[in-house]
């Protein structure tokens, strides 16, 4: 029998509705309530394993409890994404269950909005730091790691909205044209997040999977891809780079690349790798130095360059359980 409104449902439509599957064995190409709200696969899947709902077996008459799970399960998937839904009516013992017309509308929406966070949880920097303290003047690298306790935890962090984060700062250095240059290309960085999508919303913010917030353009052949946490592999991929934008100095850039330990869906952890190259040589500041100054000094770059990440939980806040566990963050190799 074919859905339609006003028709009483049937066992393989509910079963349908709520794993993918008249049978209820489950198909997560088809729109439905268990597969985002359970393990999913790759980026669909919050990891609400405790509470997906049963299906039912052939013959079976859906009752107004399983219909009200139902309905209500759309609702708390569209809070937590916020996504607009259908404000449904509850059901009593002795209703008659009845297809509804927005049923189908209503999956489409929290499918297609299924990476959407309508508000994001504690910000946590423990171990995210990396500081290079002294003089330079090439090229220093370092690399940052957070790791899941399981592929699984990985998906349910990226697919409940949660975020990786850096922030950059250079201080304390001596004030001169190549310092102060590069203390303009750390504050053009911005605010680099890495997110589990190349077009969603957490927490009022856009984000195209890498996503610069604050900031500056940057000089010219700077640029911000579109690759997502789901996007990543065993390969590093250059996913930011910014150059600086005032001579002599714009061959000088930092660039964040990022790579996994397995391919997608497999994967419990992210390397990111920052680099500053500084292939500027100096032309002199002041041009004629002040008595007693190595003009080659004037091409050191000095001070306390700090590059940090930080992961954004998802809202729990209309989730069961916090299926994506506690990342750790970690240094990899210090700036050298």
């Amino acid at each position: 029998m074919a859905y339609t409104a006003g028709d009483t449902i049937l066992d393989d439509e509910y079963n349908t509705f709520v794993t993918g599957n008249a049978a209820g064995t489950g198909d997560n190409g088809v729109n439905n309530v268990n597969t985002l709200w359970g393990v999913g696969t790759l980026d669909k899947g919050y990891g609400e394993t405790g509470s997906t709902l049963s299906s039912v077996s052939a013959g079976s008459t859906i009752t107004a409890t399983q219909w009200e799970s139902f309905l209500s399960r759309i609702e708390t998937i569209a809070a937590h994404q916020g996504s607009s839904v259908t404000a449904y009516s509850t059901i009593s013992a002795g209703d008659t269950i009845t297809a509804l017309a927005t049923v189908a509308t209503d999956l489409t929406t929290i499918t297609n909005n299924r990476l959407n966070g309508a508000a994001s949880g504690a910000t946590v920097t423990t171990n995210g730091a990396i500081n290079r303290t002294g003089s330079w003047n090439t090229t220093i690298d370092a690399i940052h790691r957070i790791t899941f306790s399981s592929a699984n935890a990985y998906r349910y962090f990226f697919n409940a909205g949660g975020l990786v984060r850096f922030t950059f700062s250079l201080t304390g250095g001596t004030a001169n044209d190549k310092y102060n240059e590069w203390v303009d290309l750390v504050t053009k960085m911005g605010t680099v997040y890495l997110s589990g999508s190349a077009s969603h919303t957490v927490n009022s913010i856009s984000l195209s999977g890498t996503t610069q917030v604050g900031g500056g353009a940057g000089g010219a052949g700077s640029s911000v891809s579109s690759i997502d946490a789901f996007a990543l592999t065993t390969t590093n991929q250059q996913i930011m780079i910014k150059y600086a934008d005032t001579a002599p100095y714009t061959a000088n850039y930092i660039q964040i690349q990022a790579k996994t330990d397995a391919a997608a869906g497999s994967a419990t952890y992210i390397d990111f790798t920052i680099t500053l190259n500084d292939a500027a040589a100096d032309t002199g500041n002041p041009t004629f130095p002040l008595g007693g100054t190595d003009p080659a000094a004037l091409d050191v770059i000095t001070g306390t360059f700090t590059s940090t990440m930080a992961f954004i939980y998802p809202s729990s806040t209309y989730l069961t359980s916090a299926a994506w566990g506690t990342p750790a963050m970690s240094n990899q190799n210090d700036y050298d």
